[in-house]
């Protein structure tokens, strides 16, 4: 295997931050793909790029090591954690592993959907996009509202999910999240004690729902729901740690947990 400690350091690029959302990105996707780079311990460099169609798929996040320029979020963890010698789901079983396929799907191919239409076409939307353009130049920021919420709708639509009346998919969004709380119940990590790569993912959407700010009734479900607002909280404490509000600023802040379990072993690099 190549020495990848050699490698020139990871750039991401992905969406900024916004509506509330205490991390680097308010992306499902980039998030997704920083918590891993975290837990895998890979060092990156974040760099804000909103225009996705820079990227070598049409779509953020994407990365760029060297002569490495990479799209879609699983593709990137799959060929790094082959390059460094990383499984972060080597103590799973055979039913973990199915769980971890099932719980992916549901997130991403279809909680996705439900988020996607809520951030930009559900109640808060008009200003959260409005707050997305405002990052962008002139003429830009007063183009891309109007053209960016057309494409949306018109690819939900096309995909099904648009053909909903809204509160269906507020219906919908809320079932996938009761479900996902369900599944984690009281464990500290999405199949247990120990994380695992499914975390990346589940937090990835966890994270940019449950902070978001406003009264959209979907991401106030998220944020209603303890065990999951818990486990938001554990997974900042453990691998954001520099997003958490300082304790001597808020006395009424719960004390973080500083490091959790010990982190999953990792097979050495050759």
């Amino acid at each position: 295997m190549p020495d990848a400690t050699q490698d020139p350091t990871i750039r991401l690029f992905a969406f900024g931050t916004g509506w509330g959302v205490p991390f680097e990105t308010s992306g499902p996707f980039p998030l997704k793909l920083a918590t891993w780079l975290r837990m895998a311990e890979i060092p990156y460099e974040f760099e804000e790029e909103n225009n996705p169609s820079k990227g070598p798929k049409g779509k953020v996040p994407w990365i760029e090591q060297g002569t490495v320029h990479m799209g879609d979020s699983s593709l990137i963890i799959e060929h790094l954690a082959a390059r460094h010698g990383v499984d972060l789901d080597d103590h799973l079983d055979g039913a973990q592993r199915a769980r971890a396929v099932a719980v992916q799907r549901m997130l991403e191919e279809h909680f996705h959907q439900c988020f996607e239409h809520q951030l930009f076409l559900g109640r808060g939307g008009e200003e959260r996009m409005a707050e997305f353009a405002s990052a962008l130049p002139i003429p830009l920021r007063w183009i891309v509202p109007t053209v960016m919420k057309r494409a949306l709708a018109k690819q939900l639509h096309a995909r099904g999910m648009g053909r909903h009346a809204p509160e269906v998919i507020v219906q919908q969004g809320i079932e996938d999240l009761d479900a996902l709380s369900e599944l984690i119940g009281e464990g500290p990590y999405a199949l247990g004690d120990r994380p695992s790569s499914l975390d990346a993912c589940v937090f990835g959407f966890l994270g940019v729902s449950v902070y978001v700010e406003g009264d959209n009734p979907l991401f106030q479900h998220g944020a209603s729901l303890e065990n999951l607002v818990g486990y938001c909280e554990r997974m900042r404490a453990r691998y954001f740690p520099e997003t958490l509000t300082p304790l001597e600023d808020s006395e009424s802040s719960p004390t973080p947990e500083p490091s959790g379990p010990e982190p999953t072993p990792r097979v050495a690099a050759s």
